[in-house]
């Protein structure tokens, strides 16, 4: 039986890595005594997807990861029991079963963002976001490539000194290292998706 946990990460949450969320999320599942499936072969893994990566010190809310289970439970079960172990800054706000095999990454592209920062930090991303082409180099093993970022950009829009954003599969940090913005300036939100 397939889950799909709606859950948010913040306050001193937000600092956890990629792969530390996926143990953490193990710990967290063995403490709430949640009968898990696992994968076969010598380092059996309890089946655990999270979506694409957060960014280190980006709050995530609405965030999604998958789970297995071995035995039967209801969507309140799981999120009851998941929250009983509260930890700080980090909470389930929903809990769907889910019949399909598609994975969270192949349906919600579309992330939302939202970056708070100084006047001068949000003008340059302004500037930036307003331009017809992103272009970001790169070079790898002596080759340069390069990739239009505004394509990924489906939608911007500017409030005082927050700029929200909709991307596709893309991180705002990106953006910020073109704009020469520096990451601990700024606060970045994850807001959840849009399908």
């Amino acid at each position: 039986m397939k889950k799909r946990i709606f859950f948010d990460k913040y306050e001193e949450m937000r600092f956890i890595s990629h792969l530390d969320m996926l143990r953490f999320v193990d710990r967290l599942l063995k403490k709430a005594h949640i009968p898990m499936k696992y994968t076969q072969g010598f380092h059996p893994r309890p089946r655990i997807s999270l979506g694409n990566p957060i960014s280190l010190g980006t709050e995530a809310f609405n965030e999604l990861m998958d789970i297995e289970l071995l035995e039967p439970m209801t969507n309140e079960e799981v999120l009851e029991k998941i929250n009983s172990a509260a930890v700080p800054g980090f909470r389930v706000n929903k809990v769907e079963t889910v019949e399909d095999k598609i994975s969270i990454a192949d349906i919600y592209t579309n992330a939302l963002f939202q970056i708070e920062g100084s006047k001068e930090d949000i003008d340059i991303l302004e500037n930036l976001f307003n331009q017809n082409e992103i272009i970001e180099r790169k070079e790898k093993k002596g080759k340069m490539s390069e990739r239009n970022l505004g394509e990924r950009v489906k939608d911007f829009s500017r409030f005082q000194n927050t700029i929200n954003l909709e991307l596709v599969n893309t991180s705002p940090n990106s953006f910020l290292i073109l704009a020469g913005v520096d990451i601990k300036n700024v606060h970045i939100i994850k807001k959840g998706y849009k399908i």
